[in-house]
């Protein structure tokens, strides 16, 4: 199965959205990039804060071309004491919110949410990386 087809990407956030469409959840951005860090999903829902939107994106980006969640990434800058120019790529960010997408050992690209506390986004990354891969074998 193909985890980023336009069908299987579309499902997994119809999910994702009827979860959250009467929570008590802000309204988020969310983004998936594919393995090279291209946006191939992005939807911001309704009043979710404009900043999200380029923060999603971030997100998805750095945690599919570094194939690790952007918090391993925050804690690999702190650790190593690193800056995010030491990568020398734009669009790289240490926020919390951002999990890659992984089938097995194969990365299928990655996912950043953005627009409520940044460990709450990662939750919400997690929740869809669940719907994504749901019939991943």
């Amino acid at each position: 199965m193909k985890i980023l087809e336009e069908q299987n990407m579309v499902k997994a956030v119809q999910k994702f959205l009827e979860k959250h469409k009467n929570s008590q959840d802000s309204p988020v951005t969310v983004a998936i990039c594919s393995p090279a860090g291209e946006c191939v999903f992005l939807l911001k829902m309704d009043k979710a804060p404009q900043l999200s939107y380029e923060i999603a994106i971030n997100k998805a980006k750095t945690s599919a071309v570094m194939k690790v969640t952007t918090r391993a990434f925050h804690e690999r800058l702190v650790r190593e004491n690193l800056s995010i120019a030491d990568f020398c790529g734009s669009g790289t960010t240490g926020l919390t919110g951002g999990v890659p997408i992984f089938c097995g050992d194969e990365i299928f690209g990655g996912i950043g949410i953005s627009g409520c506390r940044p460990d709450h986004d990662e939750e919400l990354a997690y929740e869809l990386l669940s719907y994504l891969t749901a019939e991943c074998s």
